[in-house]
């Protein structure tokens, strides 16, 4: 049972009508900085194991799409890939086929510390669920789902009428263009 009474972890009666994010941040910025002391005793940043754990998933990825799937920019991504590269966890070759691709492997080293590092993250989710249920779990799941799904939702809406049209929306606006220049 853990040491904050039960009536703190409630919802409250009448919720307010704003605060989804400051309470997704602040649960975010407790849970990072857990974790991230965890992989420090493994020698390891949060970056890293982020660019590890996507590689245990889809070993062989293209340098771009990696950067894109942990969510980073790729300059800052190859910050990360070089300190793995030289640690022994991953190697880079260009693709036979495109070489302008570089794809990223693991390395021995790379799948070795997986369970490690995989069980740090899992402490933590331990840590984060007590005192919940299997249902307050379940449902926090389907909430936060639901709440991050509206916002992706409403964020590519938002980059599209932000200059950013669907591909075949740009080339509509491109053919009115040529039609009215001429």
């Amino acid at each position: 049972m853990p040491d904050t009474p039960r009536h703190l972890a409630e919802a409250p009666v009448q919720p307010p009508p704003v605060g989804i994010g400051k309470l997704l941040r602040r649960s975010h910025l407790a849970f990072s900085k857990l974790l991230r002391d965890r992989l420090k005793d493994h020698g390891v940043s949060f970056s890293e194991f982020v660019h590890l754990e996507r590689l245990w998933y889809d070993d062989g990825l293209n340098q771009t799409e990696l950067s894109r799937r942990v969510g980073i920019e790729t300059a800052s991504s190859t910050t990360v890939l070089d300190a793995l590269e030289k640690r022994g966890y991953i190697r880079r070759e260009r693709d036979a086929r495109d070489r302008r691709n570089v794809r990223v492997f693991l390395e021995p080293a790379g799948a070795e510390i997986e369970a490690k590092l995989l069980e740090c993250a899992a402490g933590i989710n331990a840590i984060a669920r007590e005192g919940l249920s299997k249902a307050d779990i379940a449902e926090f799941f389907r909430i936060g789902a639901i709440i991050a799904g509206n916002l992706e939702t409403k964020s590519r809406g938002a980059s599209r009428k932000a200059g950013n049209p669907p591909a075949t929306a740009a080339k509509s606006q491109r053919a009115r263009r040529k039609r009215a220049a001429t």
